[in-house]
């Protein structure tokens, strides 16, 4: 069954129970968000400051010439595709990332994937309450997410739109996620639930055995763990 006829079903079933608000839950980062882009910048940056392309004028220019639709997860991923070794180089660009990756000023420059604005509207359009949960923080990462997904038009700001980050930067994601399924539990009925990340799609499958589960397979952590039974793979918004 097509996807969006399989969610207006759940949805609508819900409804007519007339108890209960149909919800769907999305991940952020890498689900919607391609987060290959903001990487990309925060790689820029650091190849482009005069110091460092002194120091290492080819890394620099190896760097500069990977295309952000050419990233990988991990920063050492990417310097083995261009081949360079960790290293000092490795280890200035690692840090620098860790630095600015998660900051405001790069934040408010993501891109989402084609299609995922209209797929979250569709779904408001279809009656769904949607829960936006991501493993940013809130303390660091709230405003530049809140304005990021504002400005490329995803549906905010809405009593259908509900937005969860976890508490504090040291908490674990898959802990912070896991923990957030009571409290999604409590707003209405999940119907469905797309996320990048297996080990957190794996336990939402298991708390909500009703809802539709979707892989968002584009970038995720090394080794995921077999999918669910229940998880279907979504390689690009319909």
């Amino acid at each position: 069954m097509p996807i969006f006829e399989d969610l207006k079903t759940r949805i609508q079933k819900v409804l007519a129970s007339g108890n209960d608000r149909p919800l769907v839950v999305f991940d952020v980062d890498d689900t919607l968000i391609d987060c290959r882009y903001r990487k990309s910048l925060v790689f820029r940056d650091f190849a482009n400051q005069a110091e460092v392309q002194t120091k290492w004028p080819n890394e620099s220019r190896k760097l500069l010439d990977l295309g952000w639709e050419r990233l990988t997860y991990r920063v050492a991923d990417n310097l083995a595709k261009i081949g360079l070794p960790e290293g000092p180089f490795g280890s200035a660009l690692f840090d620098y990332w860790m630095k600015h990756y998660f900051t405001y000023p790069y934040l408010i420059q993501d891109r989402a994937f084609p299609g995922a604005q209209d797929f979250v509207a569709n779904c408001v359009e279809l009656g769904a309450h949607i829960v936006y949960l991501t493993a940013r923080d809130h303390p660091g990462m709230y405003q530049g997410t809140i304005e990021a997904l504002e400005s490329l038009g995803f549906p905010m700001h809405s009593p259908k739109t509900h937005v969860m980050l976890k508490p504090e930067v040291g908490m674990s994601d898959h802990h912070f996620k896991v923990g957030a399924l009571d409290q999604i539990a409590s707003l209405g009925r999940v119907v469905a639930s797309l996320e990048n990340e297996l080990i957190n799609l794996n336990a939402m499958a298991e708390k909500w055995p009703d809802a539709a589960m979707y892989w968002r397979k584009t970038l995720y952590a090394p080794d995921p763990p077999p999918p669910h039974s229940r998880v279907e793979i979504m390689l690009q918004f319909p």
